[in-house]
């Protein structure tokens, strides 16, 4: 199984090829695999599994685009196979990936099953998120040659909030999934 790891030191990170390929597996395991969430408690609107890879893997000095674009590609194929695998009993749920951008070891796959809670990540304004603002002139999918499965959409959203020290923090958060307003 695919797990989560932080980089605890500056050594290289060895055996890359073998880590993306555990990501795509873990990202085909979503075939036919609609997540469980009716039986835990996801009343706050919300469920999400983070990207299973090392941290070095997508920041930092080790990484590149090619690899940060087969991250992004295979959040985009999970979330894919989980809105196929849907069906009928989660038609309320919506569907997404989140990339973020610097910090992509936040991204994740998400299904939320509020829609205001979905509003309060992608709409303009200030907010619990911070001040939001749209990336309408961009488009990630373009600048990383992303494939765009049927139905889904990107929606790319710019946050600007103060992190511990005070200090304005910019991130990009990149909706890609069932994003377009209703």
């Amino acid at each position: 199984m695919t797990m989560r790891r932080l980089a605890l030191s500056n050594k290289k990170l060895r055996g890359i090829p073998r880590r993306l390929r555990s990501l795509k597996k873990w990202s085909e395991s979503y075939e036919s695999h609609f997540p469980d969430i009716q039986g835990s408690d996801y009343s706050y609107g919300y469920w999400n599994v983070k990207i299973p890879v090392h941290l070095a893997l997508v920041q930092g000095k080790q990484t590149n685009s090619n690899i940060q674009s087969f991250c992004a590609q295979a959040l985009i194929d999970a979330a894919y196979n989980i809105y196929r695998a849907r069906g009928d009993n989660g038609s309320n749920i919506r569907v997404t990936c989140c990339i973020v951008l610097p910090d992509m070891f936040s991204s994740e796959l998400c299904l939320f099953t509020s829609e205001e809670y979905f509003n309060e990540h992608t709409q303009v304004g200030n907010g619990f998120f911070g001040q939001l603002s749209l990336l309408s002139d961009r488009s990630l999918i373009k600048e990383w040659n992303l494939k765009l499965p049927n139905g889904f959409s990107e929606l790319g959203v710019l946050r600007v909030n103060e992190n511990d020290e005070g200090e304005l923090y910019h991130s990009e958060h990149w909706y890609i999934g069932e994003v377009n307003k209703s």
